[in-house]
């Protein structure tokens, strides 16, 4: 089987689980979004599910070898989907969105980092609140479907990161004060303390906070796109006089 057409709640669950189908790895697949189901608002009032085709790279598309093609007609091997580069691409839909909603975005994209491969869409917006939403789940549902959006064009998995006049910053500093807090209570008490739900950028600023620390461990716990991170006393860490681990 080289191809295969599988549902997720999430892009990144629905990739997971067509490598897994196919025994590939997730880069090796061409991807193409078939179907986006979300309720709401970006999708932020009810669940969100999205349907792929993914194909082995390489391999011939089953929708391609039934499709008649003119002896006239020259396919180039690898042919790009156009000639625009996913940083016009995502530039364009962004324009498309603050337009739609009375809204003016100056955009500058940059990449991350060239090993991340993940390119950073920096909006500064009078009024950009209104896309950011309580602990910027708003910021995360425009993110979600930029992905989707360049993903289906370029029939491949994206990397990318949305932020709205600095939000990102302002949220990791206030994240990393917290984990520090919960930290410090996990030291003084010996017991282990839990964030708030988190999407996976969020969690991965508390986990790369602690990587090196021996005397806390971080966990992500919970189903689906947003978890709970869980702040705890290092395996490796000291027991204190008079505390044994379980006892409390």
């Amino acid at each position: 089987m080289n191809s295969i057409e599988i549902e997720g709640k999430t892009y990144e669950e629905a990739i997971k689980k067509a490598s897994e189908a196919l025994n590939v790895e997730e880069r090796d697949l061409d991807v193409d979004v078939k179907e986006v189901d979300t309720k709401g608002i970006l999708g932020l009032l009810g669940s969100k599910k999205i349907r792929i085709t993914a194909r082995i790279k390489g391999t011939a598309s089953p929708v391609a070898e039934d499709k008649p093609v003119s002896e006239n007609t020259i396919v180039p091997e690898d042919a790009p989907v156009s000639e625009d580069t996913p940083e016009q691409y995502g530039t364009k839909f962004l324009t498309d969105v603050a337009t739609i909603t009375g809204l003016h975005f100056n955009i500058k994209v940059s990449k991350i980092s060239e090993k991340l491969d993940r390119l950073l869409f920096m909006i500064q917006c009078d009024n950009g609140d209104v896309f950011v939403g309580k602990d910027g789940e708003i910021l995360e549902a425009l993110q979600y479907l930029l992905r989707l959006a360049i993903a289906k064009h370029y029939k491949q998995s994206a990397k990318i990161l949305v932020d709205i006049n600095g939000f990102r910053e302002k949220r990791k500093k206030a994240l990393t004060i917290m984990a520090k807090r919960l930290a410090d209570r996990v030291r003084r008490t010996g017991r282990r303390q839990t964030t708030d739900p988190l999407n996976p950028y969020e969690r991965r600023i508390i986990h790369t906070l602690f990587k090196h620390n021996k005397n806390i461990a971080t966990k992500s716990e919970g189903d689906g796109h947003i978890k709970k991170v869980i702040i705890s006393p290092s395996s490796n860490r000291p027991a204190r006089a008079g505390y044994r681990h379980g006892n409390r």
